[in-house]
Protein backbone atom coordinates (compact mmCIF):
# COMPACT_ATOMS: atom_id res chain seq x y z
CA UNK A 1 0.00 0.00 0.00
CA UNK A 2 1.05 3.62 -0.69
CA UNK A 3 1.98 5.45 2.34
CA UNK A 4 1.32 8.80 0.86
CA UNK A 5 3.03 11.11 3.16
CA UNK A 6 5.64 9.83 4.72
CA UNK A 7 6.19 8.70 0.71
CA UNK A 8 6.90 5.35 0.61
CA UNK A 9 5.24 1.71 -0.30
CA UNK A 10 4.51 -0.62 2.04
CA UNK A 11 4.13 -4.62 2.17
CA UNK A 12 1.50 -6.48 4.45
CA UNK A 13 0.88 -9.92 4.49
CA UNK A 14 -3.17 -10.87 4.57
CA UNK A 15 -2.81 -10.81 8.49
CA UNK A 16 -1.26 -7.01 8.51
CA UNK A 17 2.01 -8.23 9.30
CA UNK A 18 4.40 -5.77 8.41
CA UNK A 19 6.51 -7.43 5.71
CA UNK A 20 8.62 -4.92 3.82
CA UNK A 21 9.17 -0.98 3.49
CA UNK A 22 10.36 0.73 0.26
CA UNK A 23 11.38 4.41 -0.28
CA UNK A 24 13.10 6.67 2.29
CA UNK A 25 10.56 8.20 4.52
CA UNK A 26 11.36 11.46 2.85
CA UNK A 27 10.31 12.95 -0.74
CA UNK A 28 12.64 12.45 -3.51
CA UNK A 29 13.35 11.91 -7.48
CA UNK A 30 15.87 9.11 -7.17
CA UNK A 31 15.29 5.34 -8.51
CA UNK A 32 13.10 4.01 -5.94
CA UNK A 33 12.29 7.15 -3.71
CA UNK A 34 9.21 8.56 -3.61
CA UNK A 35 7.19 11.97 -3.74
CA UNK A 36 3.52 11.63 -2.36
CA UNK A 37 2.53 8.14 -4.06
CA UNK A 38 -1.01 7.38 -4.52
CA UNK A 39 -1.33 4.16 -5.53
CA UNK A 40 -0.13 0.58 -6.32
CA UNK A 41 -0.72 -2.22 -9.00
CA UNK A 42 0.95 -5.68 -9.05
CA UNK A 43 1.21 -7.58 -11.87
CA UNK A 44 0.59 -11.86 -12.03
CA UNK A 45 4.52 -12.40 -11.80
CA UNK A 46 4.55 -10.09 -9.01
CA UNK A 47 6.17 -6.97 -10.23
CA UNK A 48 4.71 -3.74 -8.60
CA UNK A 49 4.03 -0.76 -10.23
CA UNK A 50 3.74 3.00 -8.48
CA UNK A 51 2.04 5.88 -8.91
CA UNK A 52 4.66 8.01 -7.54
CA UNK A 53 2.42 11.52 -8.23
CA UNK A 54 4.29 14.81 -7.76
CA UNK A 55 7.14 13.18 -9.61
CA UNK A 56 4.88 12.38 -12.19
CA UNK A 57 6.25 9.28 -13.41
CA UNK A 58 5.56 5.49 -12.90
CA UNK A 59 7.92 3.43 -11.06
CA UNK A 60 8.65 -0.49 -11.53
CA UNK A 61 9.89 -2.29 -8.70
CA UNK A 62 10.55 -6.10 -8.53
CA UNK A 63 8.86 -8.38 -5.94
CA UNK A 64 11.12 -7.27 -3.42
CA UNK A 65 11.24 -3.92 -4.42
CA UNK A 66 14.67 -3.36 -6.41
CA UNK A 67 14.21 -0.40 -8.94
CA UNK A 68 13.59 -1.68 -12.35
CA UNK A 69 12.22 1.23 -14.44
CA UNK A 70 10.68 4.60 -14.49
CA UNK A 71 8.13 6.10 -16.91
CA UNK A 72 7.36 9.59 -17.57
CA UNK A 73 8.43 13.23 -19.09
CA UNK A 74 12.47 13.21 -19.79
CA UNK A 75 12.63 9.39 -18.93
CA UNK A 76 10.73 10.18 -15.58
CA UNK A 77 12.73 12.87 -14.24
CA UNK A 78 9.58 14.67 -12.02
CA UNK A 79 8.77 17.33 -14.83
CA UNK A 80 4.89 16.92 -15.89
CA UNK A 81 3.88 16.60 -19.34
CA UNK A 82 1.31 16.36 -21.84
CA UNK A 83 2.75 14.32 -24.62
CA UNK A 84 2.43 10.47 -24.94
CA UNK A 85 3.48 8.32 -21.97
CA UNK A 86 3.99 11.76 -19.87
CA UNK A 87 2.11 12.72 -16.82
CA UNK A 88 0.82 15.37 -14.85
CA UNK A 89 -0.21 13.80 -11.50
CA UNK A 90 -0.81 10.42 -12.16
CA UNK A 91 -2.77 9.16 -9.55
CA UNK A 92 -4.70 5.26 -9.87
CA UNK A 93 -2.82 2.27 -11.58
CA UNK A 94 -4.03 -1.41 -13.08
CA UNK A 95 -2.39 -4.35 -15.05
CA UNK A 96 -4.13 -6.49 -16.85
CA UNK A 97 -3.79 -9.99 -17.36
CA UNK A 98 -1.08 -9.59 -20.52
CA UNK A 99 0.84 -6.71 -18.54
CA UNK A 100 -0.10 -3.90 -19.55
CA UNK A 101 0.12 -0.83 -17.70
CA UNK A 102 -3.28 1.61 -17.03
CA UNK A 103 -2.73 4.59 -15.38
CA UNK A 104 -5.07 8.09 -14.72
CA UNK A 105 -3.55 10.38 -15.26
CA UNK A 106 -5.08 13.34 -13.36
CA UNK A 107 -4.60 16.49 -14.04
CA UNK A 108 -4.41 15.69 -17.67
CA UNK A 109 -7.67 14.25 -17.42
CA UNK A 110 -7.28 11.05 -19.49
CA UNK A 111 -6.24 7.29 -19.41
CA UNK A 112 -3.50 5.98 -20.53
CA UNK A 113 -2.33 2.72 -21.65
CA UNK A 114 1.46 1.34 -21.68
CA UNK A 115 3.18 -1.83 -22.48
CA UNK A 116 4.73 -3.73 -19.61
CA UNK A 117 8.11 -2.23 -21.02
CA UNK A 118 6.84 1.35 -20.33
CA UNK A 119 6.01 2.07 -24.62
CA UNK A 120 3.12 4.14 -24.65
CA UNK A 121 0.26 2.01 -26.22
CA UNK A 122 -3.09 4.43 -26.16
CA UNK A 123 -4.78 7.38 -24.75
CA UNK A 124 -8.37 8.30 -24.01
CA UNK A 125 -10.35 11.24 -22.94
CA UNK A 126 -11.61 14.68 -24.44
CA UNK A 127 -10.53 15.57 -28.08
CA UNK A 128 -8.14 12.04 -27.94
CA UNK A 129 -7.09 13.21 -24.44
CA UNK A 130 -5.30 16.40 -24.97
CA UNK A 131 -6.01 17.20 -21.20
CA UNK A 132 -9.17 18.81 -21.26
CA UNK A 133 -11.75 17.75 -18.96
CA UNK A 134 -15.28 16.68 -20.58
CA UNK A 135 -18.37 15.12 -18.77
CA UNK A 136 -19.50 13.45 -21.81
CA UNK A 137 -19.29 9.75 -22.68
CA UNK A 138 -15.30 8.67 -22.76
CA UNK A 139 -14.39 12.10 -21.90
CA UNK A 140 -13.19 12.77 -17.99
CA UNK A 141 -12.83 15.61 -15.04
CA UNK A 142 -9.89 14.18 -12.87
CA UNK A 143 -9.82 10.73 -13.08
CA UNK A 144 -8.83 8.57 -10.19
CA UNK A 145 -8.92 5.05 -9.81
CA UNK A 146 -8.93 2.30 -12.50
CA UNK A 147 -9.60 -1.51 -12.64
CA UNK A 148 -9.49 -4.30 -15.58
CA UNK A 149 -12.01 -7.15 -15.47
CA UNK A 150 -10.69 -10.30 -17.29
CA UNK A 151 -11.91 -9.67 -20.61
CA UNK A 152 -9.87 -6.36 -20.24
CA UNK A 153 -12.86 -3.76 -20.07
CA UNK A 154 -11.56 -0.41 -17.98
CA UNK A 155 -13.57 0.77 -15.21
CA UNK A 156 -12.75 4.34 -14.26
CA UNK A 157 -13.42 6.26 -11.33
CA UNK A 158 -13.95 9.76 -12.12
CA UNK A 159 -13.64 12.15 -8.97
CA UNK A 160 -15.43 15.38 -10.08
CA UNK A 161 -17.47 13.98 -12.56
CA UNK A 162 -19.02 11.56 -9.24
CA UNK A 163 -19.53 8.43 -11.48
CA UNK A 164 -18.15 5.30 -12.56
CA UNK A 165 -17.07 4.89 -16.31
CA UNK A 166 -16.69 1.27 -18.21
CA UNK A 167 -15.10 1.37 -21.39
CA UNK A 168 -14.01 -1.38 -23.90
CA UNK A 169 -10.25 -3.11 -24.12
CA UNK A 170 -10.15 -0.56 -27.23
CA UNK A 171 -11.15 2.36 -25.14
CA UNK A 172 -14.49 2.89 -26.64
CA UNK A 173 -17.45 4.07 -24.44
CA UNK A 174 -19.72 1.26 -22.68
CA UNK A 175 -21.80 2.88 -20.02
CA UNK A 176 -21.56 5.10 -16.60
CA UNK A 177 -23.50 5.29 -13.54
CA UNK A 178 -23.70 7.69 -10.52
CA UNK A 179 -26.35 10.59 -9.96
CA UNK A 180 -29.06 11.38 -12.89
CA UNK A 181 -27.39 8.76 -15.00
CA UNK A 182 -23.19 10.38 -14.39
CA UNK A 183 -24.03 13.49 -15.85
CA UNK A 184 -21.85 15.19 -13.19
CA UNK A 185 -23.86 15.51 -10.15
CA UNK A 186 -23.14 14.52 -6.38
CA UNK A 187 -25.15 11.87 -4.89
CA UNK A 188 -26.05 9.81 -1.38
CA UNK A 189 -28.51 7.50 -3.25
CA UNK A 190 -27.47 3.86 -3.90
CA UNK A 191 -25.45 3.87 -7.01
CA UNK A 192 -24.65 7.58 -6.53
CA UNK A 193 -21.18 9.39 -5.35
CA UNK A 194 -19.85 11.97 -4.07
CA UNK A 195 -15.76 11.96 -4.68
CA UNK A 196 -15.31 8.27 -5.96
CA UNK A 197 -11.78 8.05 -5.70
CA UNK A 198 -10.72 3.76 -5.88
CA UNK A 199 -12.25 0.84 -7.91
CA UNK A 200 -11.59 -3.01 -7.07
CA UNK A 201 -12.91 -6.06 -8.93
CA UNK A 202 -13.41 -9.09 -7.07
CA UNK A 203 -13.27 -13.08 -8.64
CA UNK A 204 -17.39 -13.02 -8.33
CA UNK A 205 -17.86 -10.01 -10.71
CA UNK A 206 -18.78 -6.96 -8.29
CA UNK A 207 -16.62 -3.58 -8.43
CA UNK A 208 -16.48 -2.01 -5.29
CA UNK A 209 -15.87 1.96 -5.13
CA UNK A 210 -15.15 4.17 -2.27
CA UNK A 211 -17.02 6.79 -2.12
CA UNK A 212 -15.15 9.29 -0.15
CA UNK A 213 -17.69 12.07 1.08
CA UNK A 214 -19.72 9.71 1.68
CA UNK A 215 -17.82 7.91 3.79
CA UNK A 216 -18.77 3.96 2.38
CA UNK A 217 -17.83 1.52 -0.25
CA UNK A 218 -20.82 0.52 -2.50
CA UNK A 219 -20.72 -2.86 -4.57
CA UNK A 220 -21.72 -3.32 -8.13
CA UNK A 221 -22.26 -5.59 -10.87
CA UNK A 222 -19.87 -4.98 -13.52
CA UNK A 223 -23.25 -3.35 -15.47
CA UNK A 224 -23.20 -0.67 -12.60
CA UNK A 225 -26.43 -2.83 -10.99
CA UNK A 226 -26.33 -1.75 -7.35
CA UNK A 227 -25.70 -4.51 -4.80
CA UNK A 228 -24.78 -3.00 -1.50
CA UNK A 229 -23.20 -0.67 0.07
CA UNK A 230 -21.22 -0.42 3.60
CA UNK A 231 -20.37 2.35 6.26
CA UNK A 232 -22.09 4.19 9.29
CA UNK A 233 -25.50 3.14 9.80
CA UNK A 234 -25.65 1.33 6.84
CA UNK A 235 -24.05 3.62 4.53
CA UNK A 236 -25.92 6.66 5.10
CA UNK A 237 -23.10 9.03 4.18
CA UNK A 238 -22.27 9.76 8.02
CA UNK A 239 -18.56 8.98 9.17
CA UNK A 240 -17.61 6.54 11.32
CA UNK A 241 -15.13 4.92 13.46
CA UNK A 242 -16.50 1.44 14.51
CA UNK A 243 -15.35 -1.64 12.56
CA UNK A 244 -16.88 -1.65 9.35
CA UNK A 245 -17.14 2.15 9.33
CA UNK A 246 -15.07 4.64 7.43
CA UNK A 247 -14.25 8.72 7.39
CA UNK A 248 -13.20 9.59 3.77
CA UNK A 249 -12.16 5.99 2.84
CA UNK A 250 -9.73 6.01 -0.29
CA UNK A 251 -8.14 2.96 -1.24
CA UNK A 252 -9.74 -0.27 -1.86
CA UNK A 253 -8.60 -3.59 -2.89
CA UNK A 254 -9.79 -7.25 -3.47
CA UNK A 255 -7.81 -10.43 -2.56
CA UNK A 256 -8.40 -14.17 -4.68
CA UNK A 257 -10.32 -15.53 -2.00
CA UNK A 258 -12.67 -12.57 -2.32
CA UNK A 259 -11.80 -10.33 0.89
CA UNK A 260 -11.71 -6.71 0.65
CA UNK A 261 -9.39 -4.15 1.99
CA UNK A 262 -9.99 -0.99 2.71
CA UNK A 263 -7.51 2.10 3.38
CA UNK A 264 -9.82 4.16 5.80
CA UNK A 265 -7.83 7.44 5.32
CA UNK A 266 -9.61 10.03 8.34
CA UNK A 267 -9.15 6.66 10.74
CA UNK A 268 -5.40 6.93 9.54
CA UNK A 269 -5.71 2.67 9.26
CA UNK A 270 -6.61 -0.37 6.71
CA UNK A 271 -9.82 -2.11 7.24
CA UNK A 272 -10.63 -6.06 6.20
CA UNK A 273 -13.56 -7.18 5.18
CA UNK A 274 -14.35 -10.83 5.00
CA UNK A 275 -17.17 -12.39 2.33
CA UNK A 276 -20.05 -14.09 3.22
CA UNK A 277 -20.24 -17.83 2.42
CA UNK A 278 -17.44 -20.37 2.08
CA UNK A 279 -13.95 -18.58 1.10
CA UNK A 280 -12.47 -20.17 -2.30
CA UNK A 281 -10.98 -23.08 -1.37
CA UNK A 282 -7.39 -22.10 -3.31
CA UNK A 283 -6.61 -19.57 -5.07
CA UNK A 284 -5.22 -18.95 -9.11
CA UNK A 285 -3.55 -20.24 -11.20
CA UNK A 286 -4.51 -23.24 -12.29
CA UNK A 287 -1.64 -25.17 -14.31
CA UNK A 288 -1.82 -27.30 -17.11
CA UNK A 289 0.57 -29.31 -18.70
CA UNK A 290 1.32 -31.72 -21.46
CA UNK A 291 5.03 -33.19 -22.22
CA UNK A 292 6.28 -35.69 -24.69
CA UNK A 293 9.58 -36.79 -25.49
CA UNK A 294 12.15 -35.97 -28.34
CA UNK A 295 15.77 -36.20 -29.51
CA UNK A 296 17.50 -35.53 -26.26
CA UNK A 297 14.84 -33.90 -24.80
CA UNK A 298 11.13 -32.78 -22.99
CA UNK A 299 8.97 -30.73 -24.76
CA UNK A 300 6.15 -29.07 -22.54
CA UNK A 301 3.27 -27.45 -23.20
CA UNK A 302 2.22 -25.14 -19.77
CA UNK A 303 -0.61 -22.74 -19.79
CA UNK A 304 -2.06 -21.35 -16.28
CA UNK A 305 -5.51 -19.75 -16.19
CA UNK A 306 -4.47 -16.66 -14.44
CA UNK A 307 -1.23 -14.54 -15.16
CA UNK A 308 1.85 -17.04 -13.29
CA UNK A 309 5.08 -17.58 -13.41
CA UNK A 310 5.89 -21.50 -14.21
CA UNK A 311 8.65 -23.53 -13.75
CA UNK A 312 9.59 -26.90 -14.66
CA UNK A 313 12.32 -29.24 -14.57
CA UNK A 314 13.09 -33.40 -15.28
CA UNK A 315 14.89 -35.82 -13.29
CA UNK A 316 16.22 -38.92 -15.16
CA UNK A 317 17.41 -41.82 -12.37
CA UNK A 318 19.15 -39.64 -10.01
CA UNK A 319 19.86 -36.71 -12.26
CA UNK A 320 18.54 -33.19 -12.23
CA UNK A 321 18.38 -31.35 -15.78
CA UNK A 322 18.73 -27.52 -15.42
CA UNK A 323 15.83 -26.13 -14.18
CA UNK A 324 13.43 -23.37 -17.08
CA UNK A 325 11.53 -20.62 -16.00
CA UNK A 326 8.81 -18.67 -18.20
CA UNK A 327 6.06 -16.10 -17.50
CA UNK A 328 2.81 -17.11 -18.92
CA UNK A 329 -0.36 -14.95 -20.06
CA UNK A 330 -3.76 -16.58 -19.52
CA UNK A 331 -5.17 -18.22 -22.60
CA UNK A 332 -1.58 -18.41 -24.39
CA UNK A 333 0.12 -21.60 -23.99
CA UNK A 334 4.05 -21.22 -24.30
CA UNK A 335 6.27 -24.43 -25.04
CA UNK A 336 9.64 -24.88 -23.24
CA UNK A 337 12.55 -27.50 -23.78
CA UNK A 338 14.00 -29.35 -21.27
CA UNK A 339 17.46 -31.12 -22.47
CA UNK A 340 18.37 -34.61 -21.80
CA UNK A 341 22.23 -35.52 -21.49
CA UNK A 342 22.93 -38.15 -23.36
CA UNK A 343 23.40 -40.47 -20.97
CA UNK A 344 20.12 -39.88 -19.47
CA UNK A 345 18.50 -41.12 -22.94
CA UNK A 346 18.62 -44.99 -23.14
CA UNK A 347 15.86 -47.51 -23.98
CA UNK A 348 13.61 -47.65 -21.03
CA UNK A 349 13.93 -45.08 -18.81
CA UNK A 350 11.31 -42.58 -17.50
CA UNK A 351 11.68 -39.23 -16.69
CA UNK A 352 9.63 -37.35 -14.14
CA UNK A 353 8.80 -34.20 -14.65
CA UNK A 354 7.91 -31.35 -12.34
CA UNK A 355 6.22 -28.37 -13.27
CA UNK A 356 5.67 -25.85 -10.20
CA UNK A 357 3.42 -22.48 -11.06
CA UNK A 358 3.09 -19.46 -9.34
CA UNK A 359 0.43 -16.73 -9.16
CA UNK A 360 0.14 -13.21 -7.66
CA UNK A 361 -1.17 -14.47 -4.29
CA UNK A 362 1.95 -16.16 -3.46
CA UNK A 363 -0.39 -19.58 -3.88
CA UNK A 364 1.34 -22.55 -5.79
CA UNK A 365 -0.02 -25.67 -7.96
CA UNK A 366 2.66 -28.34 -8.46
CA UNK A 367 2.12 -31.09 -11.01
CA UNK A 368 4.29 -34.52 -11.37
CA UNK A 369 4.01 -36.44 -14.15
CA UNK A 370 6.59 -39.34 -15.90
CA UNK A 371 7.52 -40.01 -19.40
CA UNK A 372 9.62 -41.55 -21.53
CA UNK A 373 12.76 -40.23 -22.06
Amino acid sequence: MTDQLNNRIEKFSATGRLLAVWGTGAAGKGDGQFDTPHAVAVDGWGNVYVADTRNNRIQKLSPTGRFLARWGANGGDGTAGLGNGEFNDPRGIAVDEAGNVYVADHNNNRIQKLSPTGRFLARWGRNGGDGSAGSGNGEFNQPRGLAIDHAGNIYVAEKLNNRIQELSPAGAFIRRWGANGGDGTAGTGNGEFNVPYSVALDGAGNLYVTDVNNNRIQRFSTTGAFRGRFGHNFGDGSAGAGPGEFDEPYGVATDCRGNVYVTDEGNSRVQKLGVAGTPAPRCPPVLAVRVAARRRALMATVSCDRPCTATLQATVGRVRGRGVRAHLVPGRAVRVRLALRAAQVRPGRRAMVTATARGLAGAAQTVRMTVAA
